[in-house]
């Protein structure tokens, strides 16, 4: 189930899902870029509301709304019969095919249902993403950029709002409680996941184009809020995300006196701020501490996962079941995923699941690099992919549909776009 259920489905929630999928496919149909940003724009700000054993969310119902939009203008799906997608498409498809598979060892079939539906949205958001961007103009670019880093600033805004006003999580430095930030996010390292897919966009847009200062300042205060989670993986993937555009970026260091202010600015902010909350050790060790909240260590977990993944190589105890199974290997009283995205796969799909994320990740991350020095979309996706990659050694973010949902769109936008590019090879 999704993390935030707030209410059971009543007649306000019709309402407002009704109007609400009736306005993005009017939206849609009209242009449908309109109707991926409001997709972009719902990703963090869900209103969740549970039926049977899934729920109804802002995002779902939105993206039912994008389809039907598309349908009923007979948008073209060209995009989708591309070679170029067809290895992340064929990853994609994979993941859910493999995820139903898994229903065979699954000991909780409920559990793995909920799953592969997960999975089949993703792959949903990522079509109607890159249908979206095929055809977009410069003034549709133009608004979705603006989209991206306003719901970006609005999301920093709240979430740093709880500096002063409290954070449903924190840490403890010697005697001191240090909050660690969510903002409307399930937590601190969803927080930093969702930021370390922006701020390389952010940062590949300011310097492609060094005036616009929205990009300018979306990256400082996403870059800021993402320090303030505390989450170590998070700034290891906001550091390899801005080190990729650095590197896939031609002329990457011509970014004027403006660029190098607002960069160096940052850095001395960021240094001072994290000496000021005495948590610079935090950055500086890779220790776990015990927790006694239902959760457990790194290790903890993934030994866990090795030991689930004992009982059927193949295909694992199920989608959707560790956290279910985790008494049965030592952890009583825990109930979470496995703090990594490939012990997860693992464990839960076995040899065959975590070849299929693998396999795409890989492929969005071929696929972008290819293109990423003709088009700064697909250039800022190429990077925020690499940062997700890799903080997921530390975190499954698959897991939280506001992070890994915003990540299809962003990976179908950005197809999108590449499929609009001729073939160099033609």
């Amino acid at each position: 189930m999704d993390a935030a259920v707030t209410a059971h489905f009543g007649l306000e929630a019709l309402i407002f899902f009704a109007l609400l999928a009736v306005t993005v496919a009017f939206l849609t149909f009209h242009r449908p870029t309109y109707g991926l940003a409001v997709l972009v724009a719902c990703d963090a700000f869900d209103w969740s509301h549970a039926i049977g054993p899934t729920t109804v969310t802002t995002t779902k119902v939105a993206l039912v709304g994008a389809l039907v939009g598309l349908v009923v203008r007979r948008e073209s799906l060209a995009v989708l019969r591309d070679r170029r997608l067809w290895p992340v498409m064929g990853g994609a498809l994979a993941i859910v095919a493999v995820t139903f598979a898994t229903i065979v060892p699954a000991t909780y079939a409920e559990a793995v249902v909920r799953e592969t539906l997960k999975a089949s949205e993703y792959l949903a958001l990522f079509a109607v993403a890159a249908v979206a961007a095929y055809a977009q103009t410069e003034r549709d670019e133009m608004f979705l950029w603006r989209t991206i880093f306003g719901a970006t600033v609005v999301v920093c805004a709240l979430a740093l709002t709880q500096e002063v006003h409290g954070a449903t999580s924190g840490l403890y430095v010697g005697t001191r409680a240090i909050a660690r930030i969510a903002g409307p996010l399930e937590g601190p390292n969803q927080l930093a996941g969702f930021l370390e897919l922006v701020v390389p966009l952010a940062f590949a847009r300011a310097l492609a184009r060094r005036h616009d200062r929205l990009a300018w300042a979306t990256f400082a205060i996403a870059v800021l809020a993402d320090v303030l989670t505390l989450s170590r993986a998070g700034v290891f993937g906001l550091v390899v995300g801005l080190v990729v555009v650095v590197a896939l970026r031609p002329h990457t260091w011509a970014i004027g006196r403006r660029g190098i202010a607002i960069a160096t600015a940052v850095l001395v902010a960021l240094t001072a701020l994290v000496n000021r909350l005495g948590v610079g050790s935090r950055f500086a060790s890779v220790g776990e501490t015990a927790r006694d909240n239902g959760l457990a260590t790194r290790p903890q977990l993934w030994a866990a996962a090795r030991a689930l993944w004992s009982h059927d190589p193949g295909l694992g105890v199920g989608a959707g079941n560790f956290e279910l199974l985790l008494p049965s290997v030592g952890l009583v009283g825990v109930r979470t995923h496995a703090n990594s995205l490939y012990l997860q796969s693992l464990a839960e799909g076995g040899i065959a699941l975590v070849a299929a994320v693998v396999w795409t990740l890989f492929a969005a991350v071929a696929l972008c690099v290819r293109y990423a020095p003709r088009n700064t979309f697909v250039l800022g996706v190429a990077a925020a992919t690499c940062a997700f990659a890799a903080h997921q050694i530390f975190d499954d973010l698959l897991f939280f549909p506001k992070v890994s949902g915003l990540w299809w769109l962003f990976l179908g936008t950005a197809s999108g776009r590449i499929a609009a590019l001729p073939d160099e090879q033609t």
